[in-house]
């Protein structure tokens, strides 16, 4: 028989077997060891290395700098641990905030952040699960430095009512497109396969400013996965659905077709060729109907003395044999070599 720690005697810590036992704040708390349960993945070994250099890195700091991040931990509140929120150290939160920076592809934070302002709460209209298609959309946008953080579980069965211990990170930095974000890739990446028709999917997001590390309130939410959706992704034109032997005239290319109104968005470096001011790209597939027209855009050169020269373009879209041709013709202002279009445009049609 062995004797696990008990909260009959005030003030007892330490461990025996699978049991931790600690005092804190005049309270005895009894909590399981947890054992790892399967292989370790290469993005668990690479969050346990970040980890441990984040903590290396703070002895390495400035006797003030503790004190700064000792102070701001003062006034920051950890976990809930019996309706009372728990206490964090210096070090813990240096922790805490770094790691979430990180997540973000942010550099390591050394000195305090001013304040600890929360994070604004996650609003959305709908999310749609699929097992082709996990999107976020009427996603409320927040600027710089907010960044979206997707926390996600595997299909469950459809009886279990609380699965949001089996999220995990799909993403750490998403940004809303124009009020959608579209995550299938991630999280077929993250979990391993798509989600399954009949099936729940547990999410949870908050925002994370990354300049801070500090992050919002979660929102959860619970969805199950259905065969198809009422939901057409807008269509792009990008680099990588240009048709690869044929010759280009763009160096970047992301043309944005909505779905709610004939607007396109533009940001695309054209590059010219010959002797005609225009720019040309060549599709891999061709457009839809209701993407073929006419719209104005603007567009800026910058000249050799680094001044920027304001210009027009008209952009056409015609669909050829197999493909769609997507011309890109100077129409104002001083024609400069590269020409960068960007913002919306109103489409017309060609008939």
């Amino acid at each position: 028989m062995i004797a696990l720690p008990s909260i009959a005697f005030g003030g007892f810590s330490g461990s025996a077997k699978g049991v931790t036992a600690r005092y804190q704040d005049g309270r005895s708390i009894l909590s399981l060891k947890s054992y790892p349960t399967g292989e370790t993945t290469v993005l668990q070994i690479a969050r346990r290395t970040s980890l441990k250099k984040i903590t290396k890195t703070w002895p390495l700091l400035t006797d003030q700098q503790r004190l700064d991040w000792e102070r701001l931990a003062e006034h920051t509140s950890g976990a809930s641990v019996f309706g009372q929120k728990a206490k964090l150290s210096g070090i813990n939160l240096f922790v805490r905030l770094n790691s979430n920076r990180q997540m973000a592809g942010e550099n390591l934070l050394t000195d305090a952040p001013d304040s600890n302002a929360a994070s604004p709460n996650v609003e959305y209209s709908n999310l749609y699960v699929t097992p082709g298609l996990v999107a976020f959309t009427g996603i409320r946008h927040q600027p710089s430095p907010y960044k979206l953080v997707v926390k996600m579980s595997a299909s469950q069965s459809p009886g279990i009512s609380n699965g949001w211990s089996k999220t995990v990170i799909i993403s750490g930095d998403t940004e809303d497109d124009w009020g959608e974000a579209n995550v299938t890739e991630l999280y077929i990446n993250k979990i391993g396969a798509a989600a399954t028709p009949g099936q729940k999917v547990f999410v949870e997001t908050y925002w994370l400013d990354t300049e801070t590390g500090f992050t919002g309130q979660a929102e959860r939410d619970c969805v199950v996965c259905t065969g198809e959706v009422p939901y057409a992704r807008r269509i792009k034109v990008t680099m990588d659905t240009l048709k690869p032997d044929e010759e280009q005239h763009v160096s970047a290319l992301d043309v944005d077709f909505s779905t709610n109104a004939p607007c396109v968005y533009f940001d695309t470096v054209c590059l010219g060729h010959s002797n005609v001011a225009s720019s040309e790209v060549i599709l891999d597939q061709p457009l839809p109907s209701e993407c073929i027209g006419i719209c104005m855009a603007f567009a800026r050169g910058m000249g050799e003395d680094g001044s920027l020269h304001p210009q027009s373009y008209e952009i056409q879209s015609i669909n050829y044999s197999s493909s769609t041709e997507i011309h890109f013709m100077h129409r104002g202002g001083k024609y400069i070599k590269p020409t960068e279009v960007f913002g919306p445009g109103i489409q017309y049609s060609n008939n």
